[in-house]
């Protein structure tokens, strides 16, 4: 009698367990199911990409000054001409206190009248290509707008941070009552302080 009460009670935990992961299997499943649609409109972090570039760079040692980016272009702009293009948005961003920016597009005669701008207001030459002229010279931070295909790992090479902005999920993660946000950067993820 005893073992039987202790048979049932054992079978009841494993149940439980059971249970447990399945519910944790289908709350995981929903996070991503809803990462995926937020995805299809975009990374709702990139307006707040300078003050996260800001910290990513101080976790890795580097100051603003010495921020080399190159900004792969996105591979599916705006559908409508009425869209914003998040490529302006980040532009926008980083471009104040800029020393060096490479663009590699497709789409060259979209960033005319942003190059002549950073030339005329601040001096710098921003250099422009396409992905079979790609150079990594000079280059210390490669932000990827592109959407569709795969992480570009020929990319992640020692002293060169690799920052996928669509194609790896940024999230948000609460520790200590803080949210903050992790982010992919090359095969690591870094988590930022989070307002």
């Amino acid at each position: 009698m005893i073992e039987e009460k202790q048979e049932k009670k054992g079978i009841l935990h494993w149940l439980k367990l059971g249970l447990e992961k399945i519910r944790m299997h289908s709350q995981k499943q929903a996070k991503e199911e809803a990462w995926e649609e937020e995805a299809a409109e975009g990374n709702p972090f990139l307006p707040k990409l300078r003050w996260i570039l800001d910290q990513v760079l101080e976790k890795y040692e580097m100051d603003y000054r010495i921020f080399r980016p190159l900004l792969l272009d996105t591979d599916t702009p705006p559908e409508s001409m009425l869209d914003e293009d998040d490529v302006e948005l980040v532009l926008e961003q980083i471009s104040s206190d800029l020393n060096f920016l490479r663009i590699v597009t497709d789409r060259p005669a979209y960033f005319a009248s942003y190059i002549e701008r950073m030339y005329e207001d601040t001096g710098l030459v921003v250099q422009i290509g396409n992905q079979e002229e790609l150079s990594l010279e000079g280059v210390n931070v490669i932000l990827d707008m592109e959407r569709k295909g795969n992480c570009h790992y020929r990319y992640m090479k020692d002293g060169i941070l690799y920052i996928p902005l669509y194609k790896r999920p940024w999230s948000q993660v609460k520790m200590m009552q803080n949210l903050d946000i992790s982010i992919p950067i090359g095969y690591n993820t870094v988590i930022v302080k989070g307002r």
